[in-house]
């Protein structure tokens, strides 16, 4: 009886938490770390503002609980594109698609993704930095796969870690190009042509495919 009440009570409060992210999630994406309050993300998620407390000690850890959240989710998915890919250009696909579609389907994650780039420029960001980690991390599948593709031979004499580096910024550009204009163009022929364009500087001389 304790084990199956201590399992719903740990369903409820994964729900819970779950919850409060995503109502976190809007509240940051639509006002920026500075200016969200606890009771406005109280009010999103339609609690009392005790009830985060329950769960996040302040803004700043459920801002961080935020963040992670998505950080972790983009890299699982990407991790798994990566590793089901059929090659190298397939693999950059993967990374190019996984990011655009999600940061389209996550605008408020993207939103905070931005402002946190800037915090940490600032002189009032916090010491740990989680976007240079999420950086790291994103981008160590696709080095790794750059990496035997240079000992195979696959692609030309590239440096694994810029080349992931480059991809990363690519896509960058383009999910915030799509985003800031209101792109109304199709979504799977952007990512062909940044795919295309990306092969064609990584492929060796003469390669055709």
């Amino acid at each position: 009886m304790t084990s199956t009440r201590s399992s719903k009570e740990e369903v409820v409060a994964a729900y819970r938490r779950g919850e409060l992210l995503s109502a976190a999630l809007r509240v940051f994406g639509a006002k920026g770390f500075e200016q969200a309050t606890m009771d406005a993300i109280a009010e999103e998620a339609q609690v009392a503002k005790g009830t985060i407390y329950l769960y996040y000690p302040s803004k700043q850890a459920i801002y961080d609980a935020a963040f992670q959240a998505n950080v972790s989710e983009l890299q699982r998915l990407t991790d798994a594109r990566i590793a089901a890919a059929s090659g190298v250009k397939d693999a950059v696909h993967g990374f190019v698609d996984v990011r655009v579609r999600y940061f389209q389907d996550h605008p408020d994650y993207y939103r905070i993704y931005v402002s946190e780039i800037g915090r940490q420029l600032s002189d009032h960001a916090p010491k740990k930095n989680p976007c240079k980690s999420a950086i790291d991390d994103q981008t160590r599948s696709l080095q790794g796969v750059f990496e035997r593709a240079v000992k195979s031979g696959e692609v030309r004499g590239i440096d694994p870690a810029h080349a992931a580096l480059a991809v990363f910024d690519i896509t960058r550009g383009l999910v915030g190009r799509r985003l800031l204009t209101c792109a109304k163009s199709d979504v799977a022929r952007d990512i062909e042509f940044i795919t295309d364009l990306i092969w064609s500087g990584l492929k060796r001389q003469g390669q055709t495919a």
